[in-house]
């Protein structure tokens, strides 16, 4: 019978077996994935009521402390004036219209008078009020007949929004008077309102 180099191997006795450790693995295992799951669920938990309750309003600082190094250096004060109990009167959101000049309202007269001089009924209506632009051309049919020749005064009455320019001249050889009224409503420009013409 032969042996091995060095002599027969002598059996382990006396000495514990070997452990098997696998059991102790999976349980460490184990235990690490709960607590990766337990924080997870924690940090989850805390991004979701983190979105559903308010941000806080900023804090507001009330007051600020203004440290200087010199008590001789004095800092500037600002006098505030302190009210004497009289109301103030504030001025009106709502204005009047601002009257036109004199000579706007001469110059829409006299393009007017032109366009009847000229018997031109488009024209005379593009100078027209909206409200007046289906009148205009009736007026004309009733109270002039080619040859026209008027003329506009010099001077407008009136103020504010409505002026009125005389006329004077003749229609169809006789001698006629009359009037045009001209209007500047906001947000409509100056425009003519109605006209009339009689004998005399």
């Amino acid at each position: 019978m032969s042996y091995p180099p060095g002599g027969p191997a002598a059996p382990n006795y006396g000495q514990p077996p070997r452990k098997n450790r696998a059991g102790l693995i999976i349980t460490l295992l184990v235990a690490l994935l709960v607590g990766v799951l337990i924080t997870g669920g924690v940090l989850v938990a805390r991004l979701i009521s983190g979105r559903q309750t308010p941000t806080s309003a900023p804090t507001k600082v009330t007051s600020v402390a203004v440290n200087t190094p010199n008590p001789s250096i004095k800092l500037p004060t600002k006098t505030i004036p302190v009210p004497t109990g009289k109301p103030t009167t504030r001025p009106s959101t709502t204005q009047s219209p601002a009257p036109k000049p004199a000579a706007t309202v001469a110059g829409v007269a006299r393009r007017f008078v032109a366009q009847l001089n000229a018997n031109n009924p488009n024209a005379a209506t593009a100078l027209a009020c909206r409200s007046a632009k289906q009148v205009i051309p009736f007026l004309m049919q009733q109270y002039l007949k080619p040859p026209t020749r008027l003329a506009a005064g010099p001077t407008p009455i009136g103020q504010q929004i409505t002026f009125v320019v005389q006329l004077s001249g003749t229609t169809k050889g006789s001698t006629v008077s009359g009037i045009v009224v001209i209007q500047q409503l906001a947000p409509e420009p100056i425009c003519v309102r109605a006209f009339s013409v009689s004998p005399g």
